[in-house]
Parts: structure tokens; C-alpha cells; sequence
């Protein structure tokens, strides 16, 4: 995606190349602009399949225990832009950025009950695993430019804040139950896995949880909420150049930075489920992965590079 994006910018840029002789623009005092953004340098999480992947190797990269994500930093990988010039050579600019998918990943598993009373039906139910990851971006800024024949000179300065992160629950097709040694068959990617990062139920397997001893021997994932959604604001800088291809079109390019940001990732969790011998029932209870952390990162490796498509009313 980066590639074509890269590529339909510079071919806009050819395209466009005989407006280098036009008289000076400059927009008025009172005009909005509208673009879109892309910034090749983001990097982090990915919050979508790529193109080709298949649903179960996309969830099962999301089941490493990322305690820490400090991939709020970069401006996003795209964003809508909107720009009000306040004054000949000010404006106030806001960006929009947001990304995720909400995926519903089901597979067969034999069906416990059905197949008790039929052994050769063949009958199965289905498991499924429900992972929620997304992204908002929000930058708010301050323009400064000065015109020169079709290029306008931009630096801005201003204030960004992100969220980001998400969580994971499983629904079972196979209840709990007695003649069954209150245990339940999981699918493939829930069974323990040989690779731990790919492990989504990773029942700790241990009497005592949190300082008490719950009786449970076996138990399996219900929610997840290892990465949480984490929140970043920080201060953003940026300097490039804008380029009138004709009157009201611009294609822009700029350096962008992030030299200072607080981040806040909350409390995370796994919710377990499983029969209890001490209880005789079946019940729930949390994990705890994180109590929650906090970090302020500065320095320049927050580096993006934005490219803009833009139209001023």
C-alpha cells in the first residue's frame, strides 16, 4: 500500500509539472482546505489483515502478551486534513486519523452432545474468536507559511493525541459439563501451542491466583484484554513545502516530529473460566497481566514524512 500510494503521488507530481510557470497563489484569509494525508514512515501495530492474509494467521499475531505499546508517537499511516487560514500567512489545522478492523474468526470443532448420542452423526458446533483493534488520531496545529510564486513554505507546530489497542473474547460452541469432565475441547489456535506468542488461551495452570487457591485445574480464555487501549499526547512538529499544481490544488510534502510524549496504558487482564472442585461450580475470574504503566518518550526516532493531496475551497 505504502509503494502505490508513493507512486500515485509522484505521478500526480509529473502529471502536473508545466504549473510550475503559474502566477503566484496564495489563499486567501477566511479559505478552508480538505486533504488526505499518508505518511509512509508510521509504523506499530497492524490494525487490519494485509491484503492476502488469512484470517487465522492475523489473529494469532495478536496474541503476544505486549505489555508496553509505544506505537502512538508518528502521525498516522492516513489521515483527513482541514485547514482554515486565519490570517495572509496563518492557519489552524486539524487532522483526523483512524484505522481497525473487528474480525469474527469461527472454527468447526465436534460437537460434544450431539455425537454422545449419535457417535457417528459427524455433528460439530463451532468456536469463535471476536478480536477488536483500532486507532484514533487527533493533531491540532498551528501553520505558518510564506508564498513563493506556486510553492508555499509551511512550518507548523501543535499538539497530537492517539489512542490505540484492543481486546479479544471467545465465544465456545461446547458447554461445560459433567459427563464431559467439565473439560472443553478448543479450537487448534486456543490448544496449547508449541510457540507461546501464538498460545491465545494460555490458562496459567496454577492453584493459586492473586493469593488464592480457586481449585481450578483447567480453565480457558474468555476475554482478553492484554494490550489494552493505550493513550498518548505529545508535541508535534513539522516542516515542508506545498506546491500549487493549479489554483486551489496543492500536493504537499513535510518532515514531521514528536520530540516529547506522555503515554498511559490502564490495568490488563485475562477473564478465565473453568469448574472449580472447591465450589462444585462453574466460575470466573481475572488474571492480572498489568497494573497499568506510564512513560514520557522524547528524542527524534519519531520521524514521519507526509505527503498531502489537498483542495482549497
Amino acid at each position: 500500500m505504502k509503494k502505490t500510494v508513493i507512486i500515485l503521488f509522484a505521478a500526480l507530481a509529473l502529471v502536473a509539472l508545466p504549473a510550475v510557470a503559474q502566477e503566484k497563489y496564495s489563499p486567501k484569509p477566511g479559505t478552508f482546505s480538505f486533504g488526505l494525508t499518508f505518511n509512509p514512515m508510521a509504523g506499530g501495530v497492524n490494525y487490519q489483515p494485509g491484503v492476502g492474509d488469512f484470517a487465522k494467521d492475523y489473529i494469532t499475531s495478536l496474541g503476544g502478551d505486549a505489555h508496553s505499546m509505544f506505537f502512538l508517537a508518528k502521525e498516522p499511516l492516513a489521515s483527513l486534513m482541514l485547514k482554515y487560514r486565519m490570517a495572509p500567512a496563518t492557519s489552524l489545522r486539524f487532522n483526523v486519523g483512524f484505522n481497525g478492523s473487528n474480525t469474527h474468526y469461527k472454527e468447526y470443532v465436534d460437537d460434544q452432545v450431539a455425537l454422545k448420542a449419535n457417535p457417528t452423526g459427524g455433528a460439530k458446533t463451532y468456536d469463535q474468536i471476536n478480536a477488536k483493534l483500532n486507532s484514533f488520531t487527533l493533531g491540532v496545529a498551528l501553520e505558518f507559511s510564506k508564498s513563493v510564486k506556486a510553492f508555499q513554505f509551511n512550518a507548523g507546530v501543535g499538539l497530537l493525541y492517539a489512542i490505540g489497542g484492543g481486546s479479544m473474547s471467545f465465544d465456545y460452541g461446547n458447554e461445560l459439563l459433567e459427563d464431559f469432565g467439565w473439560a472443553r475441547p478448543t479450537i487448534p489456535m486456543l490448544a496449547g501451542n508449541a510457540d507461546p506468542s501464538k498460545s491465545l488461551n494460555q490458562f496459567p495452570n496454577v492453584a493459586t491466583v492473586a493469593g488464592k487457591n480457586v481449585g481450578i485445574d483447567n480453565g480457558y480464555a474468555k476475554e482478553r484484554y492484554n494490550i489494552g487501549y493505550n493513550h498518548g499526547i505529545g508535541l508535534s512538529f513539522d516542516m515542508g513545502v506545498e506546491w500549487f499544481v493549479f489554483d486551489h490544488v496543492s500536493l504537499a510534502a513535510a518532515m514531521t516530529v514528536t520530540p516529547v510524549m506522555y503515554v498511559f496504558q490502564p490495568q490488563t487482564w485475562t477473564v478465565y473460566e473453568g469448574y472449580s472442585k472447591f465450589t462444585g461450580t462453574i466460575q470466573t475470574y481475572n488474571d492480572l497481566v498489568s497494573p497499568g504503566s506510564n512513560a514520557i518518550l522524547y528524542g527524534l526516532e519519531s520521524l514521519g514524512f507526509r505527503l498531502s493531496l489537498n483542495y482549497y475551497l
